[in-house]
């Protein structure tokens, strides 16, 4: 009974932090947040404070601009056309090695969700899956690495795969369904549109095996983070980031219907599932998501699958001052 009513109690703050603005300046901040991809589900600690006008009752306007691809995005920021970006932690430590003063300062997902998913009717485990054609990204990619990563782990022989570059999620799971390869990795949401639909198997997720695999980073500019009015900006963003992911933990049918507004042409009963999924997998960034075992980690592996000329030391690449000055104030969950 007692651990019931803290549970209650401690979702009733986080939807009264949602909804209680802080003192806002007489004219609000503005931050250009440049997104490397379509509206989609790592996305949804920022979609919930968004919709539910958090960051303006908090004195911070957030303009959404849309490009393609993380590099293009990260360009963006150092550029100085935009002011925060949400990439892979291997683009963020490619700008690093090549001299960009660039730092992780949060994350929305910093857990990757990828799971490897078949055919139904041509494999039922890793065993099944040797040999087979992927759809992937492309060379080098994620997507093209885990696979290999995975069937090695658990002792079965990665160079058996073959992989066939194929555009994003959909596209891949696609692919799969119409016969074109056996399997592909892919996010969770297509993951369990591809069971919904009847015609594929989740084999493996990812974070069964390697429960430190990086996802997206929260990134600025050093200069950016060194002016006093851009810090405060981050500072409120990061703060109705990290109480949008509790309130996706906490409120997860009010979360999907978020995402379905944004994405309408998804099932709702299918975001419902996912985002069940991924609250199991324990993927959000409840606390600020910029963990030093997670970017070591993802560090380290890069540089084992050649998708990195060396190992990134934290300090080049993660600002925990920010996070830490969030969580100072509202508490660890």
């Amino acid at each position: 009974m007692i651990k019931t009513l803290l549970r209650t109690v401690a979702a009733v703050a986080v939807v009264a932090a949602l909804a209680l603005p802080v003192q806002a300046a007489d004219a609000p901040a503005k931050v250009k947040l440049i997104l490397p991809t379509a509206i989609t589900t790592f996305m949804l600690p920022y979609l919930v404070s968004a919709d539910q006008g958090w960051f303006k009752a908090n004195g911070l306007d957030v303009e959404e601009v849309f490009v393609a691809g993380d590099s293009t995005a990260l360009r963006t920021v150092i550029s100085g056309a935009g002011d925060l970006t949400v990439v892979g932690p291997f683009t963020v430590f490619e700008a690093a090695i090549n001299g960009a003063k660039v730092k992780a300062i949060g994350s929305w997902q910093p857990i990757v969700d990828y799971r490897l998913v078949a055919d139904k009717d041509v494999a039922k485990n890793l065993k099944d899956l040797e040999g087979k054609t992927f759809a992937s990204a492309g060379p080098a990619d994620m997507t093209t690495e885990l696979p290999k990563m995975v069937m090695k782990k658990h002792g079965f022989d990665g160079s058996t795969l073959k992989f066939i570059q194929i555009g994003g999620h959909p596209a891949r799971l696609q692919a799969v369904e119409a016969g074109k390869v056996q399997a592909a990795m892919i996010n969770t949401l297509m993951s369990v549109k591809g069971e919904m639909d009847g015609k594929t198997v989740t084999i493996s997720k990812i974070t069964d095996d390697f429960t430190t695999f990086g996802y997206v980073s929260i990134t600025a500019t050093d200069a950016n983070l060194a002016n006093p009015e851009r810090r405060k900006a981050y500072e409120i963003f990061l703060k109705g980031s990290v109480l949008g992911a509790r309130f996706v933990m906490q409120h997860p049918d009010e979360a999907a219907a978020v995402l379905k507004k944004r994405d309408p042409d998804q099932d709702l009963p299918m975001i419902k599932r996912v985002v069940a999924e991924l609250n199991g997998m324990k993927v959000w960034g409840i606390n600020g998501g910029n963990d030093a075992a997670v970017l070591g980690f993802t560090s380290k592996t890069a540089v084992d699958l050649k998708m990195s000329d060396r190992e990134v030391k934290l300090e080049e690449v993660m600002d925990n001052s920010l996070q830490d000055k969030v969580i100072a104030e509202i508490g660890k969950m």
